[in-house]
């Protein structure tokens, strides 16, 4: 019996695989990485992915994910008051791919630095969390509203959250020593940085653990809120390791005032 002739789409497939664009030639993709010269053990040497060019710069149209979040802040984003509500993309409603190319962006910002764990906290900040997580491909832990279960002996470290632009229903967050604990290297990562509180938390509840946190990183930056000011206090290397995709430099009368990437 004369075999089959294969399947024309796998014949496209293979034809497509050899003739694939260059990365600068890609409309939606990468550029060449900045730095392929990384340490043993960053993000992009994982045996677990075959991505080429995985902490290289994405860009979508010609835009970067700051364009790209600055844009969806621009169109979308509502300023009441002091407060600026992007509940239609982040907040509540989420845009998944928004969430992944800024994760990507975070994951790209911090590569090199032997991030082993990502931390965020339970909320909105989860979503960037999990992409950047994703992108790393490294674990996400995340802090809860309710002490979790734990086994006997394994302790559960509890922090108060500290001065918010938002009134919280939660004054505490918590983590088990489980799943962070010493030689972890920590990445924490929120949706918004405002006052600083949450992530201030997060750090403390990290070094109780005994890991260090390294770097922290956001979507969105009020740096009218004054936040990073008090990060800058525990984080090292603060104008490094600081790092907002998107920062809002004022709202005053109704006004998004987006400082230019």
């Amino acid at each position: 019996k004369t075999p089959s002739p294969p399947l024309p789409s796998l014949h496209i497939h293979r034809e497509r695989h050899k003739t694939m664009p260059t990365p600068n030639e890609l409309q939606i993709g990468l550029i060449v990485p900045e730095d392929t010269n990384l340490p043993p053990g960053s993000p992009s040497r994982s045996k677990h992915t075959d991505m080429k060019y995985k902490h290289a710069r994405l860009l979508i149209a010609g835009k970067t994910p700051a364009d790209l979040l600055a844009d969806r802040i621009r169109a979308d984003g509502v300023v009441i008051g002091n407060s600026l509500k992007v509940n239609s993309f982040i907040n509540h409603q989420v845009d998944c791919h928004l969430m992944s190319v800024c994760g990507h962006e975070l994951a790209r910002r911090f590569r090199g630095l032997d991030i082993t764990k990502v931390f965020s906290s339970h909320g909105s900040g989860l979503m960037p969390a999990q992409s950047c997580a994703m992108h790393m491909n490294v674990p996400l832990v995340f802090a809860t509203e309710v002490a979790p279960l734990a086994l006997p002996g394994v302790a559960v470290y509890e922090e108060a959250i500290g001065e918010s632009s938002l009134a919280r229903p939660v004054k505490s967050l918590h983590v088990s020593s489980e799943f962070i604990g010493p030689g972890d290297r920590i990445l924490v990562v929120d949706d918004v940085l405002s006052k600083g509180g949450t992530a201030n938390c997060l750090i403390s509840l990290a070094g109780k653990c005994g890991a260090t946190v390294v770097a922290c990183g956001f979507m969105i930056e009020k740096e009218f809120e004054g936040g990073r000011k008090v990060l800058s206090q525990t984080v090292p290397k603060a104008t490094e390791r600081i790092q907002s995709v998107c920062k809002i430099r004022s709202v005053a009368n109704g006004v998004i005032d987006i400082v230019e990437s």
